[in-house]
């Protein structure tokens, strides 16, 4: 292990950087990092691809074991990617998509105007071992995109958002070749005064993408680290305020959602309403017994049961007043009678870094999982809770692409709110066993 000189805390012999204050801590050669834009032409799926559990196979034994059946599915395999997008200024916009699709370039981040990395490939179940148990997984693919849309009713859009991914291979002569992929997403919704919105949200973007920039080498930064980073971007906005002297309503702010993936650790942090939210399908576990003649039946509902193993979940927890009296012990519809109940307890820039708590979660991938970014313009009303399984189901499991499903989302949330602009991001994560 080798101790930070700035905290004192301990990083793995191979970190370049501290993952808790970024200070680099080694002088080691660094790994060469291949960055390859890539072209219109789509990925390929892998060659070997895993074979279904027989289960017709195994009818004539006295008794089955169902084990855990974890999704293995990941996404567009993408070798060195930098990809970034903002979308003030203009009415629609996307990025991860196609190069007839408008992209607003802004220094100091490279952006392709053609990052198409559509795929397809069937679902498949994980490989089992000679012992019956699941091999290790890894995240094969990514495949990402994000589009942006002014709404029904604004005349301008506010909303911004970045993606950036890259993928490194590490060779040395006394060290194994390594193969690691990392992915930044961040989306702000903007608001406050004439151009405010726009200038905040753009702000966040530019402040957290430099602040990540130590990381890409080694790992996700540690949690204190992650709330300096998003406290330096909130300073960012508030000095810019005060040195304008705006006031109340006048001042400017934006929310934040972002997600950080490092092969497969995960990292989501938010401040504000916009959410994110994952899509995952895979089949729990079950203990099948099988007794003559009920072997057909049971065999069939296990199927009935397993095509149902599809979920949502929301990962954030919007900052609003509502949620705030709930905590409180407030009843849930007196609290729902209040005309502030959904006003923001928290917004990046109106107010102080030392006051601001951003919300931080860590966790592993542990199956294929789709994410989805968005801000209120598109949520509102349980739009994801009502149409998820229609709109986002299906880009899980690989029956349309990335660009037709934003395309559908923004359609869906300007149909069904409008009054507001609505922005998305889509990250499709596909697992599949370590060979």
């Amino acid at each position: 292990m080798i101790i930070c000189p700035s905290c004192k805390v301990e990083n793995p012999d191979s970190y370049q950087f501290c993952q808790s204050c970024g200070t680099k801590v080694s002088a080691k050669i660094a790994p060469d990092i291949a960055l390859n834009i890539l072209g219109d032409e789509a990925i390929k799926p892998s060659s070997n691809p895993t074979k279904p559990l027989n289960l017709e196979s195994m009818l004539g034994d006295i008794e089955i074991q169902v084990k855990k059946l974890t999704s293995s599915q990941t996404i567009g395999q993408i070798t060195g990617q930098i990809a970034n997008e903002t979308a003030a200024g203009t009415d629609e916009s996307s990025i991860g998509l196609e190069s007839d699709l408008a992209l607003k370039v802004e220094e100091p981040r490279d952006i392709s105007a053609d990052l198409s990395t559509i795929i397809t490939s069937a679902r498949t179940a994980p490989v089992i071992d000679a012992s019956g148990q699941a091999l290790p997984i890894c995240l094969q693919d990514i495949i990402y995109g994000g589009k942006t849309d002014t709404g029904m009713q604004r005349d301008r859009n506010e909303d911004d958002f970045v993606a950036i991914f890259q993928s490194r291979s590490a060779h040395g002569k006394s060290q194994k070749s390594d193969r690691s992929q990392h992915g930044l997403f961040v989306l702000c919704d903007g608001m406050g005064g004439h151009d405010g919105g726009e200038e905040a949200s753009a702000i966040a973007i530019n402040s957290i993408s430099e602040q990540f920039q130590p990381f890409w080498m080694d790992t996700l930064p540690g949690e204190n680290k992650l709330k300096e980073i998003v406290r330096k971007a909130n300073q960012a906005i508030f000095v810019k305020n005060e040195e304008e002297l705006r006031l109340s309503l006048g001042r400017m702010g934006t929310t934040l959602v972002m997600l950080a993936i490092h092969d497969l650790e995960v990292v989501i942090a938010h401040v504000g309403d916009s959410r994110i939210y994952k899509v995952t399908d895979s089949p729990k576990v079950f203990n099948v017994e099988f007794d003559g003649s009920e072997k057909l039946s049971e065999l069939d509902a296990l199927g009935d049961v397993v095509s149902d193993s599809a979920q949502l979940e929301q990962l954030t927890r919007d900052h609003e007043v509502l949620n705030q009296l709930l905590d409180l012990g407030m009843d849930l519809e007196e609290a729902l009678a209040r005309p502030d109940v959904h006003q923001l307890t928290q917004a990046l820039g109106p107010n102080p870094s030392d006051g601001l708590e951003p919300s931080i979660q860590f966790f592993s991938l542990t199956e294929s999982t789709l994410f989805l970014l968005c801000s209120d313009g598109l949520c509102d009303h349980d739009v994801i809770e009502e149409n998820w399984r229609s709109h986002l189901l299906p880009i899980l499991h690989e029956e349309i692409d990335l660009k037709t499903g934003l395309d559908n989302l923004m359609e869906l949330g300007n149909n069904v709110n409008g009054h507001d602009n609505l922005t998305a991001i889509l990250i499709l994560c596909k697992l599949l066993p370590s060979q």
